[in-house]
């Protein structure tokens, strides 16, 4: 009788053996790490007297003592794991994303086990101790990631001559200085700092939450032209993998783009991920309400084909923009422009109220300015035409073709708004950017403009 054959196990089936031997191995050492708690931390209180009667000292005592733990547990582990596994497996160790997010788990998990101990003593303890042992989890393996990746990733940063012609291209720009301009820098300054402080419940789990689905640089920042012609960085929580453009260079985000991360197209659809922004706010760099900001390395091409585009720089860059309200993401630079000149012009606090609100409404709840179904559903039926012809006219050459799309057919609806009339929305007699200096035409020096 022939012996049974003996197929070789596929890889597929090895995996999900590692993963269940590791899944009980951490089963094993919560179980002890309950243990050795519940034991000996008495015997570590005493130390201290049982108590310390400063809560402040309390808690920042056990954020350092967390913050110093998963640093040093992480840096631990990619020199043990990694060398152990190139030994057994004769193969590259555990990733530095693996072992970053093993490295938050382990302290996450005995933060966990402290405050269930902690519990004992009233609920609102217990959740105390979590969440500031979670905090400095947290902030340790930013830590390692600062070490490893740095915390902030800057993306296509253009060279030395491209912001020297940048900002040689914007001499004699009269920068704009009316006396709304000088009140709306204390506003933006003031909201600025509110918004910060009361988007830390939502904005602080979500950038763990953002790490965790790619761990590495917390936030990305785009090299932008800011009033005057002057680059700064524009940070964003990063929604993108490491190294998005590295082979790319800058380009617009395609519809349902393979390089967004999970939670990274949430972040994107309800502009969340530019929280961090409020930063170039309370800067200077940017303001609540204007023209949004565009990178550096487009400006120049723009520059050089669109007459008067620096014209948009007399004012500090905005959050929210009337380009951002009535047109879409992927109108071209012209169509931008035509409404950022307009901006410029009849900005005020009745319009720039309206464009905050109207751009919070749009992002949080998605409700839009009226305009015409028709309209609406032209724009959603042609935005992979719309985002070809965005990347033409800022690369200079053809998109390529997206995976999963045809010239009949393509992918998720608009990420904003599609184009409606100006004067839909602005008081006053009807006006439209074909009402304006178009950007097609030499722009000559307005003296009735403001500032």
């Amino acid at each position: 009788m022939l012996a049974p054959a003996r197929f070789p196990v596929p890889a597929r089936r090895q995996r999900p053996r590692r993963f269940a031997l590791g899944l009980l191995l951490y089963f094993l050492l919560t179980v002890a790490t309950f243990w050795l708690v519940y034991r000996y931390a008495i015997r570590v209180a005493a130390l201290y007297g049982y108590d310390i009667q400063q809560k402040w000292l309390q808690f920042g005592l056990y954020f350092l003592i967390y913050l110093t733990l998963a640093f040093g547990l992480g840096l631990l582990l990619r020199t043990t794991v990694g060398t152990f596994g190139q030994l057994l497996r004769r193969e590259a160790g555990p990733s530095g994303e693996t072992l970053l997010r093993l490295t938050f788990l382990v302290a996450v998990t005995l933060d966990a086990v402290v405050a269930l101990y902690q519990a004992r003593f009233g609920n609102t303890v217990g959740l105390n101790y979590f969440l500031v042992g979670g905090l400095g989890s947290f902030a340790g393996v930013l830590a390692i990631s600062h070490r490893w990746y740095g915390l902030i990733e800057v993306i296509s940063a253009p060279s030395a001559e491209v912001r020297q012609a940048v900002e040689q291209g914007h001499r004699g720009l009269a920068i704009k200085s009316s006396g709304w301009d000088r009140v709306k820098r204390g506003l933006d300054a003031a909201l600025a700092l509110v918004v910060i402080l009361i988007s830390l419940p939502i904005s602080v789990p979500l950038a763990v939450l953002s790490w965790l689905s790619d761990p590495g640089p917390l936030l990305v920042a785009k090299v932008a032209v800011k009033r005057g012609g002057k680059s700064f960085q524009q940070l964003k929580l990063r929604t993108m993998v490491k190294g998005a453009e590295r082979d790319t260079g800058p380009v617009p985000a395609a519809p349902l783009d393979a390089r967004v991360t999970r939670l990274g197209s949430l972040l994107r659809r309800t502009h969340i991920d530019e929280l961090p922004q409020m930063l170039n706010i309370a800067r200077g760099d940017m303001s609540l309400v204007g023209p949004r900001p565009e990178r550096t390395v487009f400006v120049r091409r723009h520059l050089l084909a669109i007459p008067g585009y620096a014209r948009r720089h007399a004012v500090r860059p905005g959050l929210a923009g009337l380009a951002q309200v009535c047109g879409d993401y992927y109108s071209t630079p012209r169509e931008k422009l035509a409404y950022d000149l307009l901006y410029v012009r009849r900005r005020g606090l009745r319009l720039d109220a309206w464009l905050l609100a109207t751009a919070v409404l749009m992002a949080l709840f998605g409700i839009q300015p009226k305009r015409r179904t028709a309209r609406r559903r032209a724009a959603q039926a042609s935005e992979l035409d719309r985002w070809r012809r965005a990347w033409e006219a800022l690369r200079g050459d053809s998109a390529p073709a997206l995976a999963g799309s045809s010239d009949g057919q393509h992918p998720a609806g608009p990420q904003e708004g599609a184009g409606a009339p100006l004067s839909e929305h602005l008081a006053g007699p009807a006006v439209s950017p074909q009402h304006e200096q178009t950007p097609h035409e030499p722009l000559a020096a307005d003296p009735q403009a403001e500032g």
